[in-house]
């Protein structure tokens, strides 16, 4: 292929990433749930066509959180899978691993994008280094540059797409969406959780099912059995089983209650939206005792109140 071609399919190819960034997160991208699952659409992956996208090919593809860098390397792992005969020894085996990486990371289907970032500047190092052996001298900086803008303009729309979802989906929250400072928007744990614990009158020994909320392992030394109701799974010593199925709400108040010796939940707002009946339940077997500024809430079955 001559020097001007190869120019020209880059420029193409930058051209296509920026038209795609548009049409995914001003078109393809809902702002509201609209029958979705609450964790899918969290996820990005609540239609089949957005399970592709931000799921199975969410390393390329998943433009909320990945760069065009991530999709000008999908063509360029094709091509240089065409290529393989001609590759080096060292070439093929990162590719190998390149590409095991990325069925492995696909596979699980957006459960949790942070797993592509570990591809993330493998891949941009990579289209910035074969970006600059084949263009000719005079187009290599103005594309670097031109990446850098094109990656700018997404980060754009990726956060104004977040605003739009802040606007018409209620409960929705995100750093970049929130009030006061950046340090203020980032640490969304409790301010004091030991002292407003303590104020609720939980004491020390008392045993706290932990939706989903890892911060209580780091600030406390109290027990707490770690619960998700998004998959309604508790995580005990001897297996994950689930709370909910198989029982109604007289069986899970007694087996929190008798088996687990938990009479409290900590949680938040946003959380306590994952699931109907897990919501279901706190609004007839439990009663909120307090709720901080930041959306944490800590509720008590109501039975125990004496125990």
């Amino acid at each position: 292929m001559k020097q001007r071609h190869i120019d020209l399919l880059a420029w193409a190819l930058l051209a296509a990433s920026l038209a795609l960034s548009v049409v995914y997160h001003r078109v393809l991208m809902p702002v509201s749930r609209a029958g979705m699952d609450p964790e899918d659409f969290t996820r990005g992956i609540g239609s089949p066509l957005l399970l592709w996208l931000n799921g199975y090919l969410g390393v390329f593809l998943n433009l909320r959180h990945m760069g065009p860098a991530m999709v000008l390397a999908l063509p360029t792992c094709v091509v240089a899978l065409l290529r393989w005969k001609r590759l080096a020894p060292w070439q093929r085996g990162l590719l190998a691993f390149v590409l095991l990486a990325v069925t492995v990371i696909g596979a699980f289907g957006g459960f949790n994008y942070r797993y592509a970032f570990t591809l993330q500047p493998l891949f941009t190092l990579a289209v910035v280094g074969i970006a600059w052996n084949v263009l000719s001298p005079g187009a290599r900086m103005p594309f670097v540059v031109a990446l850098a803008v094109v990656t700018a303009l997404n980060t754009a729309l990726a956060l104004e797409h977040r605003q739009r979802v802040k606007a018409a989906t209620p409960g929705y929250a995100s750093p970049d969406t929130g009030e006061g400072s950046l340090s203020e928007r980032l640490n969304t744990g409790p301010r004091d959780l030991e002292a407003w614990l303590l104020a609720q009158g939980v004491r020390p020994t008392d045993t706290v099912l932990v939706n989903n909320l890892p911060i209580w392992y780091y600030v406390t030394d109290r027990p707490g059995i770690y619960f998700w109701c998004g998959s309604d799974q508790l995580f005990l010593a001897n297996g994950k089983p689930f709370l909910f199925r198989g029982r109604d709400e007289a069986q899970v108040f007694h087996y929190l209650r008798d088996s687990l010796h938990c009479r409290h939940v900590f949680s938040t707002e946003e959380y306590d939206r994952y699931d109907p009946r897990y919501q279901a339940f706190l609004a007839t077997q439990a009663r909120l005792l307090a709720r901080d500024d930041r959306g944490h809430v800590l509720y008590r079955l109501k039975d125990t109140f004496s125990r």
